[in-house]
């Protein structure tokens, strides 16, 4: 990727951004905002062959975000590789504010969502759910906005100026965010894809046994199926996709196994092909 063009869902300080320098080994890329996920699909469509995007798709307490699941499907998408991203929160004002200042708190609701127990201490503080952890950040600077604060990255306060008031308000310090780097289908041919993790898309009859088949093949060849999850097929009651993400260590393998799996579907589509990443601590620092 030359200069990383990369569409995050949020603006620059989000934790996609953070979640993109992240993979990218430290290099900052160069931001394409986008206000929502169908937004980042619609940009990434209509990009150049050197932009991609980070998208946010499942989270350790929120669980799977499956209109994703639904965008990477319908835009043909591909998966080139994910990243696990630590999420902290952070309390953050215009400098030379306490906490005791602030009246009023914004940021995004699942942000605030996972720091209420940190709020219940100062109940004098209104919660304001906002659009962006990183915007709300942005126009607390650009206003000058006195006893106002924002929740979000620590990149987010050094981008716009502020201080943090208070660092790792989150309840919960197991709090983890999978993201995908995505680009488009076209120009990847799958057989050329290196990796030792796989996403699939199957189908299977709805009959007894028919996923099961499936499931036991990669038992046997010692696969492991670190995810699987159902969707409903649109408009069709009581059939369903299954998505899988498939962990190996020979390539060869994974096709032999991709063709029985293959012979036994109805349907049967690589998302991607990569290497798996792993779940660490991390936090963006200068």
């Amino acid at each position: 990727m030359s200069r990383n063009k990369i569409i995050i869902q949020g603006f620059p300080g989000a934790f996609h951004e953070e979640a993109a320098i992240k993979y990218l080994d430290g290099v900052v890329p160069t931001i394409i905002p986008a206000t929502t996920f169908r937004e980042l699909a619609e940009r990434l469509k209509n990009s150049d062959h050197d932009t991609k995007a980070i998208m946010a798709i499942e989270n350790s307490i929120a669980g799977s975000l499956l209109q994703n699941y639904r965008i990477l499907r319908e835009y043909g998408f591909v998966i080139c590789g994910e990243v696990y991203l630590r999420i902290r929160h952070n309390l953050m004002a215009l400098p030379g504010q306490k906490i005791e200042d602030l009246t009023e708190v914004r940021s995004h609701p699942m942000a605030i969502n996972q720091c209420l127990e940190f709020f219940r201490r100062y109940p004098e503080i209104s919660l304001v759910e906002t659009d962006d952890t990183a915007l709300s950040a942005q126009e607390i600077s650009t206003a000058h906005l006195q006893g106002v604060g924002g929740v979000g990255s620590i990149r987010a306060a050094e981008l716009y100026g502020l201080e943090v008031l208070a660092q790792g308000i989150e309840t919960s310090p197991y709090n983890y965010t999978r993201f995908f780097l995505i680009d488009k289908g076209r120009g990847h041919d799958a057989s050329l894809m290196e990796g030792n993790k796989a996403s699939i898309y199957l189908r299977v009859k709805d009959e007894p046994g028919q996923l099961l088949q499936a499931m036991n093949f990669l038992a046997e060849a010692q696969m492991n199926l670190s995810k699987l999850q159902s969707f409903p097929v649109l408009g069709k009651v009581g059939e369903y996709y299954f998505y899988l993400d498939i962990e190996f260590e020979r390539m060869e393998a994974f096709w032999e196994v991709y063709a029985k799996i293959k012979a036994v579907t109805l349907e049967l589509q690589i998302l991607g092909i990569y290497k798996n990443a792993k779940v660490y601590d991390y936090q963006y620092s200068k």
